[in-house]
């Protein structure tokens, strides 16, 4: 299944459209292996205490379905990181919904 996916923290690959690029976002380059890109720190492994979503709406259709909204992360001391998503999600062979395209970035700052 192809995918679109806009990592939160991405400039230098700012737009990914495999598999093997979305793995080295959450995990970290090194993680990684030969797949990583540098620039990838482990957006997934950092430890997050907590995570909500606000000002979501979903539209659903009938083999699919789009969400969008904000999400706020908290980190171990407490700083919490707002990101801004979309997600689309599309029906597999096996029923389920998955994620084929992710957007996700940081709010625009004048």
């Amino acid at each position: 299944m192809e995918v679109l996916f806009k990592p939160t923290k991405a400039s230098e690959k700012a737009i990914r459209h495999d598999y093997d690029g979305a793995v080295s976002h959450f995990v970290g380059a090194a993680a990684a292996g030969d797949i990583g890109l540098a620039e990838d720190k482990g957006f997934a492994i950092n430890p997050w205490t907590a995570v909500r979503f606000e000002k979501s709406r979903t539209i659903l259709n009938a083999d699919s379905a789009t969400a969008m909204g904000e999400y706020f992360f908290t980190t171990l001391a407490g700083d919490v990181a707002k990101v801004e998503y979309t997600f689309q999600y599309q029906r597999g062979a096996d029923g389920a919904l998955k994620i084929v395209v992710h957007h996700s970035s940081l709010p625009y700052s004048p």
